[in-house]
């Protein structure tokens, strides 16, 4: 992947630049191992708009029949705020979605997450669909999941 993958020209949804300390009291506080890759992104910005879209998936969903939306990542709030991926444990129970999973995107609707139901660490990325398509598989983990980002027209 070349250059960054934010949008530089888009602010919503960025919280306050990561920090090692936010990055391990999150981890606490979630019980999970974030992967790397996920948090050198978030270190670059944390959270906002990509310049991407998509992600091909195998199964139709609400969103498409060959791929999902994705055109945002949440980041790591404090742990004052509550913001970011720190409200997963709020909005699984809000949406009754799956325990062990860690929402990275989504609108209440759609979700995307790392599925940490069974694996600890380097978790699956999965595409949570409650209404219509369940969860589906979209990538091993979340470093082949960021090369498969697309901007679909």
């Amino acid at each position: 992947m070349m250059g960054s993958i934010w949008q530089t020209d888009n602010d919503y949804e960025r919280l306050q630049d990561l920090t090692d300390e936010i990055v391990e009291k999150a981890e606490e506080k979630l019980k999970v191992k974030l992967p790397k890759t996920y948090i050198n992104i978030l270190k670059e910005q944390n959270g906002g708009y990509i310049n991407y879209n998509s992600h091909p998936c195998s199964e139709p969903n609400s969103w498409a029949e060959d791929h999902v939306h994705i055109d945002h990542f949440f980041g790591i709030g404090d742990l004052a705020g509550n913001e970011g991926i720190l409200q997963s444990p709020y909005l699984i129970k809000e949406w009754d979605l799956p325990e062990n999973i860690v929402l990275i995107s989504g609108d209440g609707h759609t979700w995307i997450a790392l599925d940490y139901r069974n694996k600890k660490e380097d978790p699956p990325v999965i595409y949570v669909d409650p209404d219509v398509a369940g969860i589906i598989p979209l990538a091993p983990n979340f470093e082949t999941f960021l090369k498969g980002l697309t901007y679909w027209q």
